[in-house]
């Protein structure tokens, strides 16, 4: 073969190559939006700020996020959203976090908080069980009242 058989064959496959990439490539790659953690958009509302509040590795600033997150409970969605994200604050290493963490899901209907209410039971601070014993007999004791109230026609 000649020297320009050889630039014929090289200058087609470099054609051809571009128009693969260009054209069919293109198409086949997933939009950036359903690629995991490239096109996801931040959270920017109270709670996906506070819950990256939790994550700092100041703890006054994570024992703050978790005392606001626990004043978040005017529908039973906020109770959800903050409940969901104090239950993620139960792994903290800090135990004055976690103890905070229990006194905030006190603040929530227990049939939210129960299950994070449950996890906390496990910890392996006696301080923070004995809060979650307490918090629970706050809770029955809300609950008691309402009913009393209710019988007597208050």
């Amino acid at each position: 073969m000649k020297l320009a058989d050889y630039r014929i064959w090289t200058l087609a496959l470099v054609v051809v190559v571009s128009f693969a990439l260009t054209g069919c490539f293109v198409r086949r790659v997933p939009p950036v939006k359903f690629i995991p953690a490239v096109g996801q958009k931040p959270d920017y509302s109270m709670e996906g700020i506070l819950q990256g509040a939790l994550q700092d590795r100041n703890p006054s600033v994570r024992k703050d996020a978790v005392r606001l997150l626990g004043t978040m409970i005017n529908t039973p969605d906020e109770q959800r959203r903050s409940a969901a994200a104090l239950g993620r604050a139960l792994d903290d290493s800090e135990e004055d976090i976690r103890f905070e963490v229990v006194k905030a899901l006190g603040n929530i209907d227990p049939a939210i908080s129960g299950r994070y209410l449950s996890k906390a039971m496990k910890d392996k601070s006696i301080r923070v069980r004995v809060q979650v014993i307490q918090e629970l007999q706050e809770a029955y004791r809300r609950q008691s009242g309402q009913l009393q109230a209710l019988g007597t026609g208050q």
